[in-house]
């Protein structure tokens, strides 16, 4: 089949690889529906990588599906369901785990990073990551179910509450998730900081109330939020320093995004004195099922957020669009050509 595989040093092509074979008696067999370009999958492609990934994988990790054959122990599943996944699969064993901390599972082998993800006509997981999923909602929505999982674990952490307010650096499809999240808990006002006009455009249409650059946050932040915000995200992975910049007296921050190569100033007394909380948050923990329920049930302005469906053949051009800022999400589709 021909899949995406990650050639290290930036480089990603489309190569004819084998298809992936039941070997354990968890496996499961899916093809794949369609799958998302994540913003991590960025970060491994750069020079120097802000995420590390193994080469010669195959990669993606945001995808629906439907199964193909299961191995003897799947219980549960069957094949022609549909279904969604975990890509970080936890053991359930560690002492992460068994402390009820699976987001710090320390054996996680990631799809589309450590091994072969779904950016590809077929993938295989393991049945524990495997989530039934309904029909009803398009492949390219049902995509987002595994970001809007890690979102939710973010969320959860934020605690936001009707009434806070909030600022969310960065209006990529992780930073939408957070926005249309808080406005349905009653957050507000949301101050989106987004420096790209296409992407501010999706956030202003997802619910941002309002939509600033950068250059212009100073001023915007302190006619609409004089004490700063309640809620701060960074989903970039560089903001953490001007996150506390516009934080109210004991906000919560919420660090999202990631780059290992950032290197952000910090002023350790500004969280004391200004009793701040900072959590950092990481892929899922117990949060697929809250996800799969928000996607099924409609109530989220999803469609919005994905603005580009393209076949595999155009990783490249989607890859661009991301970069370029004129896409907040891409979704590519293995099986055929660009679908709903």
């Amino acid at each position: 089949m021909r899949a995406a595989v990650f050639k290290g040093s930036g480089v990603v092509s489309l190569d004819e690889v084998p298809e992936p074979q039941l070997e354990a008696e968890d496996d499961v067999l899916i093809d794949v529906e369609a799958c998302g370009i994540c913003g991590t999958d960025l970060q491994i492609l750069n020079v120097p990588p802000g995420h590390p990934a193994d080469a010669g994988v195959v990669m993606g990790h945001e995808f629906v599906g439907r199964v193909r054959a299961v191995g003897s122990s799947a219980n549960g599943l069957a094949a022609g369901q549909r279904v969604t996944v975990d890509p970080d699969p936890k053991c359930g064993t560690c002492h992460y785990c068994r402390a009820g901390r699976p987001a710090n599972c320390e054996n996680v082998q990631a799809l589309g990073i450590f091994r072969d993800g779904a950016l590809a006509p077929m993938v295989k997981a393991p049945a524990s990551a495997v989530f039934p999923l309904s029909d009803e909602p398009p492949a390219s929505i049902a995509a987002l179910i595994e970001p809007l999982a890690c979102v939710v674990n973010g969320v959860n952490k934020a605690t936001p509450r009707p009434g806070d307010s909030a600022i969310i650096f960065g209006a990529g499809a992780i930073g939408c998730l957070f926005l249309a999240m808080f406005k349905a808990a009653g957050a507000g006002p949301v101050l989106v900081v987004e420096p790209q006009p296409a992407r501010a455009q999706v956030a202003r249409a997802v619910g941002a109330d309002i939509v600033v650059t950068p250059d212009d946050l100073a001023a915007r932040r302190g006619a609409a939020l004089p004490a700063g915000a309640d809620i701060l995200v960074d989903a970039v992975g560089t903001q953490f320093g001007t996150a506390m910049d516009h934080a109210a007296l004991g906000a919560r921050i919420v660090l999202f995004g990631q780059n290992q190569v950032a290197r952000p100033p910090i002023h350790q007394y500004t969280i004391t004195a200004r009793s701040l909380s900072v959590f950092g948050s990481y892929v899922t923990a117990f949060t697929f099922p809250t996800a799969i329920r928000l996607v099924e049930g409609g109530k989220l302005p999803l469609a919005q957020i994905v603005t580009n469906v393209l076949p595999l053949e155009q990783l490249d051009q989607g890859l661009g669009l991301l970069r370029s800022g004129e896409a907040t999400k891409v979704v590519i589709t293995p099986l055929s050509g660009p679908a709903a």
